[in-house]
């Protein structure tokens, strides 16, 4: 009888990213993955090649939101206002930066998950995912062996080429660029207005209040930083505060 492989590596999945969101990847052990999973520790292992590759698999599902609310930004080119399209981008990368920033600190001190984020490695996971068959036919045919992975991911193949001057990290930034850019054609920002840093204090702006709001607590934000804890109230005033003086009225 077929077995049914993609829910379980869903649920792994889910479950790596909630452990290595509550303990670190340092701190994450692949049996308690397992077993917030409902599966056992051996089973981690028709899915992917090692806990680094689990991991990496965990940021690729968390990076997708970010491209999700960035391409649902570039279908908006154009239609309602650019204060109200970057406003719901905002309240989005806030909450991605929530889940995200926990995740990648030890990141920064690996130098194969750096090389493997500036290779693309996010976008390459969530395209070999979606390539992968829902199933697998009788007698294992389909199965994921031992030693195979994401592309890039240590114990993983490997990811080719890097993906250029606007893949991994900088994907976000370039896109939102060119977003603007396209409101700026369409004559709803006006020219000369720098958008590489419109862009950058947009992100930096949501990626601080997630960053003080995991540190500091919601409480001691408001009181001390004077910002509100729910990002569509913090998206609301900094998007304006961003754009003064670059949009016609």
């Amino acid at each position: 009888m077929a077995a049914v492989t993609e829910p379980m590596r869903d649920r792994i999945l889910a479950a790596a990213i909630e452990v290595i969101r509550g303990r670190g990847i340092t701190a994450a052990t692949t049996k308690e993955i397992a077993r917030n999973a409902g599966v056992s520790e051996g089973s981690l292992y028709n899915h992917f090649a090692n806990k680094t590759a689990l991991f990496a698999a965990a940021l690729g599902e968390v990076t997708a939101t970010a491209r999700t609310a960035m391409a649902a930004l570039m279908g908006a080119t154009g239609q309602g206002s650019v204060e109200g399209n970057l406003v719901r981008l905002a309240a989005e990368m806030i909450r991605f930066y929530g889940e995200l920033l926990p995740m990648t600190g030890p990141v920064l001190a690996d130098p194969e998950l750096i090389a493997w984020l500036r290779a693309d490695g996010p976008a390459r996971a969530q395209e070999a995912a979606q390539a992968k068959p829902r199933g697998r036919a009788r007698s294992g045919q389909g199965a994921a062996q031992p030693g195979t992975g994401l592309p890039g991911a240590p114990g993983g193949p490997p990811a080719g080429p890097p993906g250029g001057a606007t893949a991994g990290p900088v994907l976000g930034h370039a896109a939102l660029i060119g977003y603007l850019e396209a409101e700026q054609r369409a004559g709803r920002i006006r020219d000369g207005a720098p958008l590489p840093y419109l862009a950058a204090a947009l992100l930096g702006g949501c990626q601080q209040h997630a960053f003080l709001i995991r540190l500091a607590g919601p409480e001691t934000v408001e009181a001390g930083a004077r910002l509100p804890e729910s990002p569509e109230e913090f998206a609301a005033s900094l998007v304006p505060a961003i754009l003064s003086g670059h949009v016609p009225s």
